[in-house]
């Protein structure tokens, strides 16, 4: 039986038949996206389901042999589950959970797709080592912890304190198949990044903003939240933002 990091079980709680699917970021779980799915079910009475991506919330071993295919694979399988018995179903992800959700957009059929401190490319000089680093280094350490301005949730939020060297290869093959598929998602798109992120760079905001096919997408800068933009100091804007995304694009 697998045990999971405690807060980082998977969530999902049947409301009416407009799906909403979270996808959570790289070292991260379902933690990220529990109370905003709580908020638009509450709210919205929506079906709202926050998955966990293979070997994540368990121990970082579990990321040793793990592909980025193989996060899109299953977060493409969980929203097929969905559309089995929604009508509609938005595709919310955040960080390298953005990446999927706008890859699973232009590829299928949903209603409206959110970004939240999306990342299609990464800018850290520590990249120039990595072709040396996976030789020698199996693991990375992180020194800060998740980049939360919230003091309160980043001591409790369920995170890796170290993933595998080769992680980083599959996260960068995942970013440069998405700039590719930036042209072909035609979903209506709200992208939400802040000034203040320290670990994805804020100009990916304008580079999905400029690539993405959709007519119809509007950018929501934030000025004051970190990277975790759902559980930080203006979660609350995001939410609202969020349900008023999809109550003008539900049909």
């Amino acid at each position: 039986m697998t045990k999971f990091m405690e807060g980082a079980e998977p969530v999902f709680i049947k409301g009416n038949d407009i799906g909403f699917l979270f996808i959570h970021g790289f070292t991260a779980s379902p933690y990220e996206g529990r109370e905003m799915a709580q908020w638009l079910h509450k709210n919205l009475g929506i079906t709202v389901s926050v998955p966990l991506l293979p070997g994540h919330g368990t121990r970082p071993d579990d990321l040793q042999t793990v592909t980025w295919q193989d996060w899109y694979e299953f977060v493409e399988s969980r929203f097929l589950e969905l559309k089995d018995t929604c009508r509609q179903v938005y595709v919310c992800g955040q960080s390298m959970g953005a990446a999927l959700a706008l890859r699973l957009a232009a590829n299928r059929d949903c209603q409206g797709i959110i970004s939240l401190a999306g990342a299609v490319f990464l800018k850290d000089w520590r990249l120039f080592l990595l072709p040396l680093a996976r030789h020698i280094v199996t693991y990375h350490y992180k020194s800060k912890g998740p980049d939360i301005r919230d003091k309160s949730r980043k001591a409790e939020i369920p995170n890796y304190p170290k993933y595998p060297v080769r992680s980083v290869d599959q996260l960068l093959s995942l970013f440069e198949q998405v700039r590719k598929d930036l042209p072909e998602i035609n979903a209506p798109a709200l992208l939400v990044h802040s000034r203040k992120d320290r670990t994805i760079h804020f100009s990916n905001l304008q580079y999905i903003y400029d690539h993405i096919g959709s007519s119809s997408k509007e950018m929501i800068i934030l000025e004051e939240s970190y990277h975790v933009i759902s559980i930080d100091v203006e979660k609350e804007l995001v939410f609202k933002r969020i349900e008023n995304f999809i109550n003008h694009n539900k049909s």
